[in-house]
């Protein structure tokens, strides 16, 4: 697929990378093993078998591509120390996004600023006559006392504003009409420096609860006088009240932040997921931007006290994600910053023996040692030699994985994009130019319908898929290439059907004589495949548009051509 506007990180012969534009999408299907090269530094590799690398000759010191089944533990091969891309800083975020995005009924969702109580009165023969529809009430008069209560306290549902169409004012708040919620926002959220750094100490050492109605707050817990700068921050941007906890025997202090509006912001911003992870606008953000989240987590989960704070000369960053892991590699890299990577494990006195795993990133030997002073330039001492943007890293650890049914490559031309990061998984997706002999369902029970051959249908059929249209799946991936996001997303669809309904389907659009049978069913075959597109939706307003039956009728047309 032809690409215009795309960039990736990519390095030219002196290895120096920079984002460099993408002419094509390449997909292509692969039976060759497939191998994750892990190498000291522990940034790894996942590739085909007969994708080359860059290895160094260990005799003459010649540099050259080799296929990945040819590499051998010991082997040197070129990893990215540096990493540049396009930024794209984010100065604030917008509440009436974050509801319009999320399906917010916007009667629930108070909105006040100073003024709005004369613009009520102005259009108050408009608003008795919402009220009184939304009510279905005959009687009008509870109307004008509701609007006669929104006029004094200056204060409406985004509902109202939006039917009158009146522009909400930047200097506007906004609320949830629920039990209790009295919390407040701003209708606009400066995206400061400051609370960066409260973003950073959030993904390092912060949690959220949402157990509407009955409970919804954000928690951070870590020392005294960082939660003392944490809550500074909450109060003054975002004008929220705080709750202290103070240290105990079973825990240590802690703050508190009860509101559904903060918890919206947070899910908007992609800072509640389950798994914790750096957002994709951060790690695209300014140097100058992005050293404030770093810094954020540094005082959290990096070094922060005691004689290695006093060195000055050694940061340890520490998480139990493997996902955020990743994450701080490419915000390390930002920088050119190269981190050495160790999985341990650690007990607590309270579960005896029980081991908890984490990784540990470790840069040493960093000048200046201070995160807010890396966009001003920093250098590391490695001993791994140099070239450019590139190191000379020696493979630890060759291990096959699973191989997934298509491997996608970008064409850069005149450069090398090897930057290994978030994979394509393209599961349940067809269209048109499928090969007959796929192996998948779909192919299959089409090859058969057309030729009057039973459908053979694994097991009873009763397990779900939810099958995805090509172009949908595709613009699924440009919507993700042109965001700031970092994945993982969804793309696909929500509407599921049996195997047994999928194979009688493709039965009647083919108007086929064929049977459906029934054949054993393999033992690590899913239940149900149903993709969430929450994400995929708040995030990059993406939504299927072909239904099932409509993209089963272009791909059988395909086969009627292809199979004669």
């Amino acid at each position: 697929m032809p690409l215009d506007g795309y960039t990736v990180p990519a390095f030219d012969a002196n290895g120096r990378v920079s984002a460099s534009e993408a002419t094509w999408l390449v997909g292509h299907p692969t039976t060759a093993p497939c191998f994750r090269v892990t190498t000291k530094y522990g940034r790894a590799l996942a590739v085909t078998g007969d994708h080359s690398l860059f290895r160094r000759n260990s005799a003459t010191g010649a540099i050259e591509p080799v296929p990945v089944r040819d590499l051998r533990i010991g082997d040197q091969v070129a990893i990215a120390s540096r990493v540049e891309i396009t930024e794209r800083d984010r100065k604030n975020a917008s509440l009436l996004t974050v509801f319009e995005q999320s399906g917010t009924d916007s009667w629930s969702v108070a909105v006040s600023w100073a003024g709005l109580g004369q613009l009520l009165h102005e259009r108050r023969r408009e608003i008795v006559d919402l009220i009184a529809t939304r009510r279905g009430a005959r009687d009008r008069r509870s109307s004008w006392g509701t609007l006669a209560r929104w006029r004094s306290a200056e204060d409406a549902p985004l509902a109202v504003i939006d039917a009158l169409d009146i522009p909400v004012s930047s200097e506007a708040t906004v609320r949830r009409y629920a039990a209790g919620a009295q919390a407040r926002l701003p209708v606009q959220v400066d995206l400061t420096d400051d609370l960066l750094w409260l973003m950073g100490l959030y993904v390092a050492e912060g949690c959220l609860v949402d157990q509407r109605p009955k409970n919804a707050y954000l928690t951070i817990s870590c020392d005294d006088e960082t939660l003392d700068r944490a809550q500074a921050v909450i109060e003054a941007n975002l004008g929220l009240h705080v709750v202290r906890a103070r240290k105990t025997t079973q825990r240590g202090p802690a703050l508190y932040v009860h509101s559904q509006l903060l918890l919206d912001l947070w899910r908007h911003l992609g800072l509640a997921t389950t798994e914790k992870s750096i957002p994709g606008w951060i790690l695209g953000l300014p140097l100058s931007r992005l050293k404030w989240f770093l810094e954020g987590y540094r005082q959290g989960d990096g070094v922060h006290s005691g004689k290695k704070l006093a060195e000055g000369n050694r940061h340890e960053f520490s998480t139990v994600s493997t996902r955020l892991k990743d994450d701080l590699v490419v915000a390390f890299a930002r920088f050119g910053l190269l981190p050495s990577i160790g999985h341990y494990a650690s007990t607590m006195k309270k579960t005896g023996d029980r081991k908890y795993p984490f990784w540990r990133l470790t840069l040493c030997n960093v000048s200046p040692w201070s995160p807010l002073e890396w966009d001003l330039g920093v250098e590391q001492r490695i001993t791994a030699d140099r070239q450019g943007d590139l190191v000379w890293a020696g493979v630890t650890a060759i291990e096959p994985v699973q191989a997934t049914p298509l491997v996608y490559d970008f064409c850069v031309p005149g450069k090398e994009n090897f930057w290994a990061g978030s994979a394509v998984m393209a599961h349940n997706t067809y269209g048109p130019r499928m090969r007959p002999d796929d192996g998948r369902a779909i192919p299959t029970f089409i090859s058969q319908a057309l030729r009057g051959e039973p459908i053979t249908v694994h097991g009873t059929g009763n397990q779900t898929r939810s099958i995805c249209y090509v172009a949908d799946l595709v613009r699924g991936i440009l919507l993700l290439l042109d965001s700031t996001e970092s994945g993982p997303i969804n793309c696909g669809t929500e509407h599921e059907m049996s195997m047994r309904e999928l194979a009688e389907t493709i039965v009647a659009l083919c108007d086929s004589k064929s049977e459906v049978t029934y054949v054993t069913r393999s033992a690590d075959d899913p239940e149900k495949r149903r993709p969430d597109l929450t994400l995929a939706r708040e995030l990059l307003g993406y939504e299927p548009t072909v239904a099932p039956e409509e993209g089963l009728r272009r791909t059988i047309e395909h086969f009627r051509e292809r199979l004669g």
